[in-house]
């Protein structure tokens, strides 16, 4: 079941009216958020990229690693500190929620790399295929639910003893497939507390609910239809520019799809009473990795840091030691979006360009040493993918030398001055960077991907081609129903839509929020009920006809 769906619609409206129709009975109300969250996730689409599509019966995960984990805080709270008893529930749970996600998603890419690898040192390995539908959201709801059984055995949180809660917790159905990812502390508070939603809380959840499905659909689903597909699945057909611009638009798409669940999945949980965390900070406006990745996902981002990079001990130790935790740490944030070769060498890129620019800053800039810096990390590049390449033998040498290219871009960003008048510089390239590492994110393989690198390298300087960017409704609209003294304009904007609609997301993207957020809300907030009613009207009958039928989110797959 997808947010931008009629489906959907007929789910949410009966949920919310027996939800508000229970709220003076808290345990029935539970009770009715739990069901209607199993039935939401029995009824999710496959993942956008499965073969296979997701199994019902794979909500009994799901319920699985509720019962396990509710046992084991339970265990751990009673337990001394310390005590082998307290860690070994601790592992239990580790090992029971980490063990289905590794199962599910990672064994079957780990048989395939060791015959890749036994391939290209010539030995002969006998290695079954395993080929598994990945469960739906499996990778948000275990993260959920492994800080809970952690914070517990930190300490810091008691644990929940009304089961029935719990189990809320971690099958809420506005975040349970895409995040945000929840932490227990902030929404098992919200579930003792009384049921409240204020003319405030309706507003704004009409917003976010708005601009989520404006942004879902207008900017992730119709591009991608009309153009990102199209040129990742035949990047050879189309020129170097066509290529480029491609990547710009998935850099969009991949923001309004994400951003855009995250959107309505807040404002759906504000209408059931819950706040749940920001995802999203305009992260294209970042001016260098560090930031970009404080600004994108950043549930997920968090929830690294305080469950990974700072139990390994952060940047405490030793330089070496917490380079290794950074790269460790990002390697997996790479890793986490899936298994494939594609993503191995995302996640590295990732986690060499923060190395690298915390190197950079945690040294003097003067003249003297850019220069031995700039090369030194040229020179560990160049050996890494020579390396590479070599040891993989599969035709993958083009990615991984424009995934080089790639990361000097980041390395360029990291070496000019940080400075107020070298910051629109920094936006650019770190733009660049995030776009030009995507095409490991979103080709279905390393030899797309070096299909594309290869066709940026060696431009051919064809340009666009007509009608690549056409909207084929609105163009054949104006041509048989616009005034003729207005044709030309129309037809111009209708012929180059695609390309108007990916400039002007990026533009809206690029402004401040300030100057935007502030000033839509304010006006969203504004109209009167029927107007608001016609919006929102208008707003669904735009998803009903931009595409023939609504399209999974992207960050299913994970």
């Amino acid at each position: 079941m997808l947010f931008a769906s009629f489906d959907f619609l007929l789910f949410v409206v009966p949920v919310l009216l027996a939800y508000w129709g229970l709220a003076t009975r808290p345990r029935a109300r539970w009770i009715v958020l739990l069901v209607a969250s199993y039935f939401f996730y029995c009824a999710s689409s496959r993942p956008v990229s499965g073969a296979l599509p997701t199994r019902f019966t794979y909500v009994g995960l799901l319920a699985w690693s509720s019962v396990v984990d509710y046992i084991c805080a339970r265990v751990i709270a009673a337990l001394p500190k310390g005590s082998f008893a307290k860690n070994l529930m601790l592992g239990i749970s580790l090992c029971t929620n980490l063990g289905l996600l590794c199962y599910f998603k990672y064994v079957g890419f780990l048989l395939d790399a060791v015959h890749d690898v036994a391939h290209a040192l010539h030995l002969e390995l006998a290695l079954p295929t395993l080929k598994l539908a990945l469960p739906i959201g499996i990778s948000f709801y275990t993260f959920q639910s492994l800080s809970y059984t952690i914070d517990v055995w930190r300490g810091r949180l008691e644990p929940e003893r009304n089961f029935l809660r719990f189990s809320v917790f971690i099958a809420f159905f506005p975040q349970l497939v895409a995040g945000p990812i929840v932490r227990a502390a902030d929404f098992l508070p919200q579930l003792r507390q009384r049921l409240s939603v204020t003319v405030e809380d309706v507003n704004f959840a009409a917003y976010r609910v708005s601009k989520g499905l404006l942004k879902k659909v207008l900017l992730g689903d119709y591009i991608a239809a009309n153009f990102t597909d199209l040129v990742f699945s035949t990047p050879e057909q189309y020129s170097s520019l066509e290529n480029l611009l491609a990547l710009y638009a998935f850099t969009l798409q991949i923001y309004a799809d994400f951003s855009g669940y995250s959107d309505i999945a807040i404002g759906i949980a504000r209408l059931l009473g819950f706040r749940l965390n920001e995802n999203f900070d305009r992260p294209y406006q970042a001016q260098h990795i560090g930031d970009f990745w404080r600004r994108w996902h950043m549930t997920l981002s968090t929830w690294l840091r305080d469950y990974l990079f700072f139990p390994l001990g952060g940047s405490r130790g030793t330089p070496a030691r917490t380079y290794f935790n950074l790269w460790l740490t990002m390697f997996l944030v790479g890793m986490w979006h899936g298994a494939s070769w594609n993503f191995v060498v995302y996640g590295n890129l990732q986690a060499a360009a923060m190395l690298y620019n915390r190197f950079l800053r945690t040294r003097p800039k003067d003249n003297l040493q850019l220069p031995a810096l700039l090369g030194v990390s040229v020179g560990i590049g160049l050996l890494a993918v020579l390396l590479a390449a070599s040891a993989l033998s599969l035709g993958t040498s083009s990615a991984l030398w424009f995934g080089f290219g790639a990361f000097l871009v980041a390395a360029l960003n990291g070496l000019l001055p940080e400075t107020t008048a070298w910051a629109p510089v920094h936006v650019l390239l770190m733009f660049n960077f995030a776009s030009l590492s995507r095409v490991f994110f979103r080709a279905d393989n390393l030899e797309i991907a070096g299909k594309i690198g290869g066709k940026l390298v060696h431009w051919d300087g064809l340009g666009v081609r007509s009608g690549l960017f056409r909207m084929q409704g609105l163009y054949d609209w104006v041509g048989s129903a616009m005034p003729p003294t207005l044709q030309n304009g129309g037809l111009w904007v209708a012929q180059w839509g695609v390309l108007l609609l990916i400039a002007l997301g990026l533009a809206h993207h690029m402004t401040p929020a300030r100057w935007t957020e502030n000033l839509l809300t304010r006006s969203f907030r504004a109209l009167p009920a029927p107007a608001l009613g016609l919006v929102l009207s208008a707003i669904c009958l735009l998803v009903s006809q931009l595409l023939a039928g609504p399209r999974p989110n992207i960050y299913f797959s994970f």
